[in-house]
């Protein structure tokens, strides 16, 4: 793909890969290993949940004007840095509460590093190559998700926590020497209110972006102050931008169900199958070689689903499919909707996050890409609760059957709302910003 030979894209890659695989050995060494070594209860890891997700859903616009400020290359090197030194702090942990407490930073420190990245292939690769720009980067997440597990268990065999976050640390150095790969340019000045145009698709150059910048901060404005005019002026752009507006908003939506099933499926496994952590586990690998091979198609596909119509038809598709996983008391076919709802979610990450880089000014791209993590994090925190309560009164595969089939009407919705979107021309963005 002539995508790999992008300056700089590849090495972009690779340390995706390879620092996604530290976060999954940190993450089950936090959340199964050292649950064991110190006996936690069902509270303790649910203010592990809770710290881990508060970050990204609180703070995670936030984190978009330093990378708009800064460039997405400098707050990656500073998110591995961080997330090095932090690493190595885990390493000395004498009790759950100290992890609880170290977990904290490595929220802040996935959220920026995330949205540093999705805020990158724009500066690297051409217009036409960026969807398989995207989906090779969520190929690289997936590997992750399927190595770092079994990674996890290896190292703790052998060497137990300290292994665990050695490896992680070193993981976040090696994301570092790679970022210092990719080619060093100035920031984007960071627009203000007033630059964002209130038009129907609001395609933006990146001559127009800079000349619509205003004055970059000064010490005289006040750090606050400009922060949060930045800020505000990010909200500006989810809230008018009819594109990034309709966007965000199928993509909070899909989240939710997400979110929702994250919680469901053991349940679901173990109340209506009737099967062991075995069979979960073994329907998780079905949906990761969905997710896996969809997202190598993906790439494949290129500019035919980065549409505003694709993603409605892939909210669409993971309702239904995500109702057919858990509607269902055949292990057989509950391997199949497993299956179909990681194709269903590859055919949707890859082409939001395009329509996002796409249809944000260049220069707020840091603050639009971080509230479409922070999304990720709410519907998290928001879910929980309702799960909870719901479920006092009703069945597991009433609750999820409810919320596929609710969230495939959203989509019809959202499909419905595309047609108004109109015709965008597509946003270049040279190699700058970084």
């Amino acid at each position: 793909m002539d995508v790999l030979r992008a300056r700089g894209f590849s090495a972009l890659l690779v340390g995706q890969a390879v620092n996604e695989t530290g976060n999954w050995v940190a993450l089950v060494a936090i959340w199964g290993f050292a649950a064991f070594r110190f006996d936690a209860g069902p509270a303790e890891l649910a203010v592990l949940f809770v710290v881990l997700s508060v970050p990204g859903a609180l703070l995670g616009p936030v984190l978009g004007v330093p990378i708009d400020r800064l460039g997405p290359r400098r707050t990656l090197l500073l998110a591995n840095a961080l997330g090095a030194v932090d690493a190595l702090a885990l390493t000395q942990a004498g009790s759950y509460g100290t992890i609880i407490l170290l977990a904290l930073p490595l929220g802040l420190v996935e959220t920026v590093s995330a949205a540093s990245i999705d805020a990158l292939p724009p500066r690297l690769v051409d217009d036409s190559q960026l969807t398989r720009a995207n989906a090779l980067l969520g190929g690289a997440d997936n590997l992750a998700v399927v190595v770092g597990p079994v990674l996890a268990a290896a190292v703790n065999v052998r060497w137990g926590l300290v292994g665990a976050f050695t490896l992680d640390a070193l993981t976040y150095l090696v994301g570092v020497v790679l970022a210092l790969r990719l080619p060093p340019t100035p920031p984007y000045r960071v627009a203000v209110s007033g630059a964002v145009p209130p038009t129907r698709t609001a395609p933006v150059s990146v001559v127009a972006s800079l000349a619509d910048a205003g004055p970059a901060p000064t010490a005289e404005t006040g750090l606050v102050a400009s922060t949060w005019r930045e800020l505000r002026d990010g909200m500006a752009i989810a809230r008018r931008n009819n594109g990034v507006r309709w966007t965000l908003g199928v993509a909070g939506a899909t989240y939710l169900l997400w979110s929702l099933f994250g919680m469901l499926e053991p349940l679901y496994v173990r109340d209506v199958l009737g099967r062991s952590d075995t069979v979960f586990a073994l329907l998780q690998t079905g949906f990761g070689v969905g997710l896996v091979s969809a997202g190598l198609l993906v790439a494949w596909l290129g500019e035919r689903v980065a549409s505003p119509a694709w993603v409605a038809a892939a909210t669409i598709a993971s309702g239904a499919t995500a109702a057919l996983y858990v509607g269902t008391e055949s292990l057989a076919v509950a391997f199949v909707g497993a299956f179909l709802w990681g194709v269903d979610i590859a055919f949707f990450y890859a082409p939001v996050k395009t329509l996002l880089q796409r249809y944000a000014p260049p220069a707020a791209h840091g603050r639009i890409l971080s509230l479409n993590q922070s999304l990720e994090s709410v519907a998290s925190l928001l879910i929980a609760p309702v799960v909870a309560g719901v479920l006092a009164g009703a069945g597991v595969q009433a609750l999820g059957v409810a919320g596929g089939v609710a969230i495939a009407v959203a989509g019809v919705g959202a499909l419905r709302l595309a047609r108004d979107l109109g015709p965008r021309e597509p946003t270049t963005v040279a190699p700058t910003s970084l």
